[in-house]
């Protein structure tokens, strides 16, 4: 019986990391909206990701729920991320929220300088993560745009 089982955990142990790669996929310079999404702000959110402006380095799209989240990276420096932010803000119904992380820079993985984040389950909102370990922002050069009090 003990040897029908290792076979049965070596299979399991293989075929595990499959599934989870299969819940997750690469995207180019895009975002995978709702079907019911409104396609003036589609329009919108992907007129800004594709300004080359923005050195775009990759996109991931995950089928996790609840989030059903595309993650895109950006790579540039305090000025490239100004005008992103200055960008995003233009843009209207769309909230941004923004969180600081300390990314990895090392010999096994470099993080970007800032990634973009659209999630299912927040669609009227953007999120982007700044990379604090990132060498290419001077942080003290970066400018928020003004985010007015909302009003409700």
């Amino acid at each position: 019986m003990k040897i029908r089982k290792i076979p049965f955990a070596i299979l399991c142990a293989i075929l595990l990391p499959l599934a989870a790669c299969a819940l997750s996929r690469s995207i180019g310079r895009d975002i995978e909206f709702p079907k019911d999404y409104d396609p003036r702000k589609a329009e919108a959110i992907r007129k800004v990701i594709r300004d080359d402006r923005f050195q775009f380095v990759d996109g991931t799209v995950s089928y996790w729920p609840p989030d059903w989240g595309t993650r895109l990276s950006f790579d540039g420096d305090a000025k490239s991320l100004n005008e992103f932010f200055a960008a995003l803000r233009k843009l209207d119904g769309i909230g941004l929220r923004l969180i600081l992380y300390r990314g990895r820079n090392d010999e096994l993985r470099r993080d970007s300088a800032w990634q973009l984040d659209f999630s299912h389950a927040r669609p009227d909102q953007l999120t982007v993560y700044l990379n604090l370990n990132s060498t290419n922002v001077d942080f003290y050069k970066i400018t928020f745009p003004e985010w007015p009090a909302r009003v409700d």
